[in-house]
């Protein structure tokens, strides 16, 4: 990423964040109130074999976590990264696209919520009669906030089996604030990651680098984010 795309990007995500800050509760409410849901407890949307179940954190969802479960980072949030396959090919599309560093660092952008080898989240049980989530009174606003979600400054939503269920006036009021204060952090969280982005250097060998910590059994991770980079090591 040059610095005159950077700065694009920046500008951008500033203007959008000044028009979210604008956007009226009650109008995302009623939005929500037409739509109707109510969540089933299904926990489909916890496990990989029903989609993409990938979860954004910010640094201060997960050390509130941190606070009150007494878990170390590690062992709540992971490197938030491409969904594909394998490994392999996690290396072999992030090498193309620039974003393996001449060590063989994976660069990747923020966090998520750790997963299991099986790819569900890592806080709910094995079982899928059991979808007690482990971190329910804390979990992120990504989880709390699901079905719905805010993008070009409109109201969306994400496949659930609790869409069109009725809900109240006031259940829809308080839902629609937590969706417009995730808009608006994850905003804020993104513009600063940019702001403290600095590019990495790509060399010929970067991906055999990569792939030879994969033949023993790891990756090294780069994750930028609002408070900085981390190199992390993840075993896989």
């Amino acid at each position: 990423m040059n610095e005159k795309l950077k700065e694009m990007l920046i500008h951008n995500l500033e203007t959008e964040l000044n028009a979210a800050k604008k956007i009226d509760v009650q109008q995302i409410a009623d939005e929500i109130q037409k739509i109707g849901f109510q969540c089933l407890m299904c926990g489909k949307c916890c496990r990989k074999k029903y989609g993409d179940n990938r979860v954004a954190l910010t640094p201060e969802e997960i050390r509130k976590i941190q606070e009150e479960s007494k878990l170390k980072w590690e062992y709540i949030a992971e490197p938030f990264t491409i969904e594909v396959d394998s490994a392999e090919e996690e290396c072999r599309n992030l090498a193309n696209d620039g974003m393996v560093d001449e060590d063989g660092n994976i660069h990747t952008f923020g966090w998520m919520l750790r997963r299991k080898e099986s790819k569900d989240c890592s806080f709910i049980p094995d079982s899928t009669t059991d979808n007690h989530c482990e971190i329910y009174k804390l979990r992120p606003l990504l989880c709390s906030t699901y079905p719905f979600y805010m993008e070009g400054l409109k109201l969306n939503t994400s496949e659930c089996e609790g869409i069109g269920k009725q809900i109240g006036t006031q259940e829809s009021f308080e839902l629609a604030e937590l969706v417009l204060r995730r808009y608006i952090l994850e905003l804020e969280d993104t513009i600063l990651t940019y702001q403290k982005y600095t590019g990495l250097k790509a060399g010929e060998n970067c991906l055999n680098i990569a792939e030879s910590g994969l033949k023993q059994g790891y990756l090294n991770y780069i994750v930028h984010y609002s408070e900085g980079s981390s190199k992390i090591r993840k075993i896989v």
